[in-house]
């Protein structure tokens, strides 16, 4: 095995321990959507509470630097959102919702990607992670257009991480197993 070869094992490796371990968190986020949507609002609502407060802090010390003085505005502003979406978590998951698809429709590309130069080599497997980039896509696009009930969105994050990592365990494997015939391409 040459060293390109090692460093593509080597990344491969890495990238499928992530996948499991996002597959993993898919997993609990299925499992304990609740609990989740609680935990994600009350860390995001904390960050927002605590800006809030650091930016009326520097107004009250540095009031006479006129550079500083909309911060107590911002500072009440970060403070009611942060409570806002301490009392509403489900209120961040829309905004989280729409980052996840559009974080999954650029995976697909990737997959694409792949695929096009896996073409070129006419691999066995180039279909597959055609099929892969598809389902990725579709997959953002249904998280971002959620067409499931407010009360599912968090369930249907979990089911669609959960699978995404799956398919993507699967590409990884795929290409491990061909890495001589990608090194090659890779050295091209």
């Amino acid at each position: 095995m040459n060293k390109l070869e090692k460093a593509f094992h080597k990344i491969l490796y890495m990238k499928i321990l992530f996948s499991v371990l996002y597959a993993f968190l898919g997993l609990i986020i299925i499992l304990y959507s609740e609990m989740t949507n609680k935990v994600v609002g009350i860390c995001i609502g904390t960050s927002f509470m605590i800006s809030g407060l650091l930016s009326i802090f520097s107004f009250i010390e540095k009031n006479k630097i006129k550079f500083f003085h909309y911060n107590f505005i911002f500072g009440i502003l970060s403070l009611i959102m942060g409570v806002f979406i301490m009392l509403n978590p489900l209120s961040i998951l829309n905004v989280l919702n729409i980052s996840l698809g559009i974080w999954l429709m650029i995976e697909s590309i990737h997959k694409a990607v792949y695929f096009v130069n896996l073409k070129k080599e006419n691999s066995k497997i180039a279909k597959i992670f055609l099929a892969s980039s598809a389902l990725c896509f579709f997959l953002g696009i249904m998280i971002i257009f959620n067409p499931f009930r407010s009360l599912l969105i968090t369930k249907t994050i979990g089911i669609f991480i959960l699978l995404y990592n799956i398919l993507t365990i699967n590409d990884l494997f795929l290409l491990k197993k061909r890495t001589k015939t990608l090194a090659k391409i890779l050295e091209s």
